[in-house]
């Protein structure tokens, strides 16, 4: 980088050493290995983008901050995020301002649909404003040092590139959330420092186009350096390979790693760590079983496991995981009978999905201890006998699933009374059609909103 002015000739080798000692010594020269891959045109792509962000910081910011500015590395590690996130394209928002403006708003998506609010979300990037008032970027006080970066959310926003372990040396970063983008390209092993004083907490890359495999290193770095990671949401990416069994030491109270196409068996020692509140593996091409291991996650809430070739009974022990409010586990190999235990022990379960699978035995009149319940989906399985009239006592349930399984008899009527009278209870599906062969349906429901034939095609009545 040749001086081309006197704060390029003066200041500038101050920033650069004020910059390498938090990001390394041959930091604007070379990309060690980072997870970006062997690509050469990638490479390339990282190191210009780190020679970018100096000479903006150097000559084009309009803050002109010394070496010894506190904002100093917070500012540079921001706009280098955004050099390496308009890879391809300009975000979709919140880019620098054009011309002689000195800056202009952003304003926040709706974090489902993308569509613009009338919220603000704050000032465009690098612009003349205070990084902390970028649009995505929270600060707060933080150990006496006002204005500091804790907060990095940019979701619906058309980010596209890599992502580098840089933004992660954000010292006091606790929520990275860049969900619903464009990020590509393999997980960076070195997102997570191996290094103490490092405060992320939530990491959130929903909905991008990730691939390769979740890094081992990140368990060893997050050990070594006493990272405080709680939540991972890895969701709709293009993950494939198996899921390290090292994730089972971290203490994650969330970890979300759906609609990808990893393999293997979930790792047993996942099952040992007590921390886990919310397990999402569904939507993947994972096998094995689920083991009697998950009796001991007593803080478990959420267990998501749906279209995936998991097999094998539902233990028993599932019933000591007392906190559980969501069950999903539809459209696996699953079989076997519901146990007794899950019944008795998981009194505030009210999502209990078993749709899709291969479960036998009777609807145990014991289900009318799970009176929390909202959505019951049973349906496709192998059930016979008849609907317990216990479930009349369940009378928070908006939906009832039945059909496609080999159940006789008739609906317990003051069940069907609560279905007139609860507007809650909106979606009650069994097999109620005629069947051809016997002349009667399979079971009697005067209060079905939908009926089903020994086909599996189903009608609203």
């Amino acid at each position: 980088m040749v001086p081309t002015t006197f704060r390029d000739a003066v200041e500038a080798p101050k920033i650069e050493i004020a910059l390498t000692i938090v990001l390394g010594k041959d930091y604007f020269q070379q990309v060690e290995e980072s997870g970006e891959g062997n690509d050469d045109d990638l490479a390339e792509f990282m190191l210009k983008t780190r020679q970018k962000a100096f000479d903006w910081i150097v000559n084009h910011d309009p803050m002109q901050l010394e070496y010894n500015a506190p904002n100093l590395v917070q500012r540079f590690l921001l706009v280098l995020f955004y050099f390496q996130t308009t890879r391809h394209k300009p975000w979709k928002q919140c880019n620098p301002p054009a011309g002689s403006a000195i800056s202009g708003l952003c304003y926040e998506p709706h974090h489902l649909t993308g569509e613009m609010t009338a919220n603000i979300l704050g000032d465009q990037w690098l612009s003349a404003s205070h990084e902390c008032l970028w649009g995505g970027v929270s600060c707060e006080t933080v150990q006496s040092v006002d204005r500091t970066v804790v907060e990095l959310r940019q979701y619906w926003n058309h980010l596209n590139g890599p992502l580098s372990w840089e933004i992660t040396r954000l010292p006091q970063l606790w929520i990275l959330a860049l969900h619903s983008n464009m990020l590509t390209g393999v997980l960076p092993p070195r997102l997570f420092p191996n290094k103490a004083g490092f405060s992320l907490e939530c990491l959130d890359l929903y909905l991008n186009q990730f691939s390769g495999t979740i890094p081992v290193e990140w368990v060893a770095n997050l050990l070594e350096g006493n990272g405080k990671l709680a939540d991972l949401n890895l969701h709709r990416n293009t993950l494939t390979g198996k899921i390290p069994s090292e994730l089972g030491l971290l203490p994650l109270k969330r970890l979300i790693l759906t609609s990808n196409t990893l393999t293997g068996s979930i790792p047993r020692e996942i099952f040992s760590q007590p921390s886990h509140e919310w397990l999402f593996f569904g939507g993947n091409d994972l096998t094995g079983t689920l083991p009697s291991e998950v009796g001991l996650l007593t803080n478990l809430q959420v267990l998501n496991l749906n279209y995936t070739q998991i097999s094998g009974s539902l233990p028993s022990e599932i019933g000591l995981s007392n906190q559980v409010d969501r069950l999903i586990l539809s459209n696996t190999n699953m079989q076997g009978t519901i146990p007794e235990e899950l019944y008795t022990g998981l009194d505030k379960l009210q999502f209990f999905h078993l749709d899709g699978c291969n479960f036998t035995g009777t609807i145990s009149p014991s289900l009318g201890l799970l009176t929390r319940l909202q959505e019951l989906h049973l349906s496709k399985n192998h059930f016979h006998g008849t609907i317990p009239n216990e479930i009349e006592a369940l009378t928070g349930l908006a939906e009832l699933l039945v059909n496609g399984n080999d159940l006789s008899g008739t609906f317990p009527v003051p069940f069907c009374q609560n279905v007139y009278t609860d507007e809650k209870l909106s979606k009650v599906v069994a097999d109620c059609l005629h069947n051809p062969a016997t002349r009667a349906p399979a079971i009697q429901c005067a209060c079905c909103t939908s009926c089903c034939d020994e086909t599996g095609l189903c009608f609203a009545t």
